[in-house]
């Protein structure tokens, strides 16, 4: 039995002359489409996935712990000298590979405003990081005000913070920090700035309690012992393996007292979370694609019933049990394709508008919600006020989800698929080739 006979017989199968009106016909189109509605789920969550954890880590990267960030000891010599502090910034910024450099001095305080007070964590940096083509001017985006730290009392304010007092631009916050008296006690310091712009890196988990000052302010009412002083260094790409090559011409030029870390030492334990999740999820979405093609070989195997007849006669005239296997196995192939070529685009049509559909599946459950409050409230059930729902809470996740398509996973996805679909039909291809032509026409 030749090659050809066999495309020509699997072709038959997937095209009757009678339509697909048999019962093997019917399951045939729905393996094709259990296939191709198990794969959309499968694109859109390893697209979003990839999309959240690369949104979330370039902001941790880029706004928090820098691609390296040096720790400068509040005792030693660089951190009490600001010549020897602007030196090290020097020296580091004319290490090769290093793109730039961020001095910034972080500590803890008490935020005042008209309607509250609440903890916040300041950052002190110079005022020209919000301004040309900076992470902190791409990632940053303002809800009110301007992105900039103008004065040298100014301010800006997450906007958690700002929602926590009511601030609003151009408000003052008062930032109650700590300095040591002579006799060594703790004596609190009150300094009123004025609110430039309130800021979210869309991510709220991270700048939650954020509030930035300029960099000579932090220095007057943060003290040494209650902050700490380091240095971000930021190169080309975070994620090269020059990095560690840069990280080790830079260890070489710090004086004592400072210390080099790199992002990944700094973030190991949220980015290995991140990670695990990732591939928790696909292999969770995996096995409902891997269930879907088990459909594939009971449909062949109602197929080999259905054409006993048609493999008899194949047979009697010199057809092949190595042939008909073979018709077998590019029928559940080309249903794999089929259902490919159906689950696939649809599945990244999804994953490209997917903050649309969540904004749509939000304002779909918050009507029925409101419907189900107000009719609470009618029979007086319940007094609680109506909340809307977010599918995507903005204190957990990304305010919008990156859109980022591997082409690589998405590649090895159509491929295990197709393989997938081959090796469900390899069992019910074997049988209906060894079916005996004697016995099944003896019985017709």
């Amino acid at each position: 039995m030749t090659l050809k006979a066999s495309v020509l017989f699997a072709l038959r199968m997937l095209k009757p002359r009678n339509g697909l009106t048999t019962s093997a016909g019917r399951s045939l189109v729905g393996a094709v489409f259990c296939i191709g509605l198990s794969l959309i789920p499968l694109v859109v969550v390893l697209t979003v996935s990839d999309g959240m954890i690369q949104g979330i880590t370039s902001r941790i990267i880029e706004l928090s712990s820098y691609h390296m960030q040096i720790s400068v000891r509040n005792t030693s010599v660089t951190a009490t000298s600001p010549q020897n502090f602007f030196a090290l910034l020097e020296t580091v910024a004319a290490v090769p590979g290093v793109t730039g450099v961020f001095p910034e001095q972080q500590g803890i305080a008490l935020a005042a405003g008209s309607s509250g007070r609440t903890g916040a964590t300041v950052r002190a940096i110079p005022p020209e990081t919000f301004s040309g083509k900076t992470s902190f001017s791409r990632l940053f985006s303002v809800s009110e005000g301007t992105l900039s730290l103008s004065g040298s009392r100014s301010a800006l304010v997450g906007t958690k913070v700002a929602e926590a007092l009511q601030l609003k631009a151009g408000d003052t916050v008062r930032l109650v920090t700590f300095r040591e008296s002579a006799g060594g006690r703790l004596v609190p310091r009150m300094t009123p700035f004025t609110v430039e712009g309130i800021i979210s890196s869309g991510y709220q988990e991270l700048d939650a309690l954020w509030v930035f000052i300029p960099f000579e302010a932090g220095k007057n009412i943060l003290s040494g012992e209650q902050s700490s002083l380091c240095v971000g260094v930021v190169t080309e790409d975070a994620f090269s393996d020059s990095l560690y090559t840069i990280a080790a011409a830079v260890r070489q030029v710090l004086p004592a007292g400072c210390t080099l870390r790199l992002w990944n030492e700094m973030n190991r334990t949220q980015y290995e979370n991140f990670a695990s999740t990732r591939m928790m999820l696909v292999f969770i979405m995996f096995l409902i694609v891997l269930v879907a093609s088990v459909n594939v070989s009971s449909t062949l195997v109602m197929l080999s019933m259905e054409r006993r007849r048609e493999i008899a006669i194949l047979k009697s005239i010199g057809g092949t049990s190595g042939g008909i296997v073979t018709s077998f196995l590019l029928t559940g192939f080309c249903t794999g394709v089929a259902g490919l070529l159906l689950g696939m685009p649809l599945g990244i049509l999804c994953a490209v508008n997917v903050n649309r559909i969540i904004v749509l599946l939000e304002h779909i459950v918050n009507i029925f919600a409101q419907i189900w409050y107000s009719i609470q409230d009618l029979l007086s059930v319940s007094a609680e006020s109506f909340v809307p729902v977010r599918l995507l809470d903005p204190a957990y996740y990304l305010d919008q989800i990156p859109v980022v398509l591997p082409f690589t996973e998405l590649w090895c996805i159509a491929a295990g698929t197709l393989m997938l679909s081959v090796l469900v039909s390899v069992l019910p291809s074997i049988r209906a080739g060894a079916e005996k032509p004697v016995e099944t026409l003896r019985k017709l």
